[in-house]
C-alpha cells in the first residue's frame, strides 16, 4: 500500500527523533541508499548537540549533585541516565525529574547514599524558585484569623511550600556544597526534615522538627490545623505545639486561613 505524503513526513520525523536519541536505523532517513553516510554523519552532530544540551539541563539543575561526584562521574551518570529517561517532556526543566529515583538504583553511586535526597531536595529548590506567586500572612495576621478556633481553622499553604524527610543530613550536605564551603563535614548526625518555600523571592530551605513536620504534612494534605496538631500529638506526645506554631507563622508558608 502506498503511503500518503503525510505519513511519509511523520515516518521521517519519527526515525530523526530517534535517531537523536540513541542509534537508529538511519537508512529510515535518507531518500537513497547513496546518501546514508552524509544524513548519518548530519544526524551524529544533531545527536552530540542534543546530548550537551540535555547535560546542561542536568549541571544546572543539580550543582551540588554535580559537586558531590565531580565532572567525570557526573557526565557518564548523565550519559546513562540519558539512555535510560530519553527525553520526552515538553519542559525541558523538568527533565531530571526522575534522576533520583534513577541513583537509587544506579550501583556506581551507592557509595553516596545520601545523593538521590539530595537529587529530591535540588528539585524541590527548582520547583520553589519557579512556583507561582504569592502573598504570605503575617503571624500577627494568622493569629488574628486562627484566635481561639485553631480546632476549625483550615490553612492555605504558599504554591512554593514543599517538605522532605531523609534518614541522612541532606541539609548540612546540601548547604555545605550549595555555599560552596571548603572543609571536612560531619555526617554522622542522622537524618533530617527540611522545609523549602519561597515567601519573597529568595528560596529559604532550613530544617523543622518532626512535630512541625508532621503538621505541615498534614496541612497540605488537606487537613485542619486542629486535626493535623492532633495527628503530629499521637506521634510525638512530647511536641510544643506552641514552638511549632511559631515556626509556622514565621515561615512565610501560610498565605491564607479561614475558620469553619
Amino acid at each position: 500500500m502506498q503511503q500518503s505524503d503525510a505519513e511519509c513526513v511523520m515516518r521521517v520525523y519519527g526515525g530523526f527523533s530517534r535517531a537523536l536519541l540513541s542509534v537508529a536505523d538511519i537508512g529510515a532517513l535518507a531518500p537513497s541508499k547513496g546518501n546514508d553516510a552524509r544524513v548519518s554523519a548530519g544526524v551524529a552532530v544533531y545527536r552530540n548537540n542534543v546530548r550537551a544540551a540535555y547535560l546542561r539541563v542536568l549541571n544546572d539543575a543539580f550543582p551540588v549533585v554535580f559537586r558531590l561526584v565531580g565532572d567525570g562521574f557526573f557526565r557518564f551518570m548523565a550519559h546513562e541516565y540519558f539512555h535510560a529517561h530519553p527525553p520526552q517532556a515538553r519542559l525541558v526543566a523538568r527533565y531530571g525529574d526522575h534522576l533520583p529515583a534513577f541513583l537509587e538504583q544506579f550501583e556506581p553511586a551507592r557509595v553516596l547514599p545520601y545523593l538521590p535526597d539530595i537529587a529530591r531536595l535540588e528539585i524541590a529548590w527548582l520547583k520553589a524558585y519557579h512556583a507561582e506567586e504569592s502573598v504570605s500572612l503575617r503571624p500577627d495576621e494568622l493569629f488574628g484569623i486562627v484566635g481561639e478556633h485553631a480546632d476549625r481553622a483550615r490553612l492555605t499553604l504558599h504554591p512554593s511550600t514543599a517538605l522532605l524527610a531523609s534518614p541522612h543530613p541532606i541539609h548540612a550536605i546540601w548547604s555545605h556544597n550549595h555555599d560552596k564551603k571548603d572543609g571536612p563535614l560531619r555526617l554522622s548526625q542522622g537524618g533530617e526534615r527540611v522545609l523549602i518555600v519561597r515567601p519573597d523571592g529568595d528560596v529559604i530551605v532550613e530544617t523543622i522538627d518532626a512535630a512541625t513536620f508532621l503538621v505541615i504534612e498534614a496541612i497540605a494534605a488537606g487537613e485542619r490545623l486542629g486535626a493535623a496538631v492532633e495527628a503530629a500529638l499521637d506521634q510525638q506526645p512530647d511536641a510544643v505545639i506552641a514552638e511549632t506554631m511559631r515556626i509556622i507563622a514565621n515561615s512565610g508558608i501560610v498565605t491564607a486561613a479561614t475558620v469553619e
